[in-house]
């Protein structure tokens, strides 16, 4: 479009071949054979809006056939631009998945919040969120960055998993026991020999 926007819509003829048995919800569920096929048909669109905007979002969609099934996925992100301290953003993505008896059906959901924020034009601080209902787990994400030299960084990186123990109607009830915790620190150098 003339702002900038696009907008893409096509068919897509898929084919799988199994090789492995394959549970496509990760449900611990009856996997599909090895040595199965399957084609199917899928419409993909996806817009994104003008991105030069301080608000802009993208929205795509994946729908049609699935394996022996179907599937319809939205997903998307939104995000809005503080001038000149960063971006606070919003992606997100649900799957419904129907596959025939005696195979699982599995509604799929993944969001999460990020931060990224610009406290100096060397020094960056990002932090992420993100629930996957899928394997039932929260992880945050926390990364500051200082640029000392041309392509030269320090980062600290803090990253921290949990067992979702209850997600009902779009609110997180409890959260479980850590699964992963680590802290890291990352040096880059540019060598110019």
């Amino acid at each position: 479009f003339t702002n900038t926007g696009f907008f893409n819509i096509r068919l897509r003829r898929e084919f799988v071949f199994l090789f492995d048995s394959f549970d496509p919800t990760n449900t611990e569920s009856l996997e599909l054979p090895s040595g199965t096929s399957y084609a199917n048909n899928v419409v993909i669109a996806r817009y994104f809006s003008d991105q030069r905007k301080k608000f802009s979002y993208n929205l795509s969609t994946r729908s049609g056939g699935y394996f022996n099934g179907s599937r319809i996925n939205f997903e998307g992100s939104f995000g809005y631009r503080l001038q000149p301290y960063g971006v606070i953003s919003m992606d997100f993505a649900v799957n419904s998945i129907r596959l025939p008896e005696p195979y699982a059906s599995a509604d799929l959901v993944l969001f999460g919040p990020k931060f990224d924020l610009t406290f100096t034009k060397n020094v960056f601080w990002t932090t992420f969120f993100q629930y996957n209902s899928q394997i039932s787990n929260l992880n945050i994400n926390s990364r500051l960055q200082w640029r000392f030299k041309p392509v030269s960084d320090l980062f600290i990186v803090y990253t921290d998993n949990y067992f979702a123990s209850s997600f009902e109607h779009g609110e997180l009830i409890s959260v479980g026991q850590p699964k992963y915790r680590s802290l890291v620190l990352k040096l880059t150098y540019w060598l110019n020999l």
